[in-house]
């Protein structure tokens, strides 16, 4: 487990986060030192073993900070939402304005995993999934009370926010559509595609 000490410790820890994603989108995990990461938080090199252990715990650490604020972003947005419609529109929000601000986060989180350990590639998934089944429970909420047909909720699932994340690769903040209108037209799509006859993603495949 990493070691922490000093008053400053939490702030140092952050700098030493947010320095390792810069390390990891410029020059991936096997190309990053410990050593590097320290002189760019303004630390020295041996005080950066207060924090981390070794590379693959800084690795741990800056992704489940990412998730983490996902979910946590997310958490806020559905704080408000009364019913499965309005739980939907937020996550779509939430989804599409995270992956468009944070696309050096997301590059990372996705490109990274298969530099985890087993127990670390676990624990990662497990939060993956966790805000997942976010979306999964408002599908099934939203079948419920009558807001939307059938569909398979999981593949459904997978597809919205595959779908949405690809925002992330091709989104430019001086690009000619706002981020704003953006959001408007994934709420649309994925709403669309609830509302539409579903009979195509009911029938088996062959």
């Amino acid at each position: 487990m990493a070691r922490k000490t000093g008053s400053n410790a939490k702030d140092t820890l952050r700098a030493l986060q947010l320095a390792g994603l810069q390390r990891l989108y410029k020059q991936g995990y096997a190309g990053m030192t410990l050593r590097e990461l320290a002189a760019d938080a303004g630390i020295q090199a041996g005080s950066i073993y207060n924090h981390f252990a070794n590379k693959q715990e800084l690795l741990f650490s800056v992704l489940s900070l990412v998730l983490n604020e996902l979910l946590e972003e997310l958490q806020d947005k559905l704080k408000g939402a009364e019913n499965p419609t309005a739980a939907l529109m937020s996550f779509v929000e939430c989804h599409v304005i995270f992956h468009s601000d944070r696309r050096r986060e997301v590059q990372i989180s996705t490109s990274e995993l298969r530099s985890l350990e087993p127990e670390n590639y676990r624990k990662i998934v497990k939060l993956r999934d966790r805000y997942e089944n976010q979306l999964l429970s408002i599908l099934e909420w939203g079948y419920k009370e009558g807001d939307w047909g059938y569909l398979d909720f999981r593949i459904a699932t997978k597809m919205i926010i595959g779908m949405m994340t690809s925002v992330g690769v091709w989104y430019r903040p001086d690009g000619p559509i706002k981020q704003s209108q953006i959001v408007d037209i994934y709420k649309s799509m994925v709403s669309g595609l609830l509302q539409n006859d579903t009979e195509l993603l009911k029938r088996k495949v062959v």
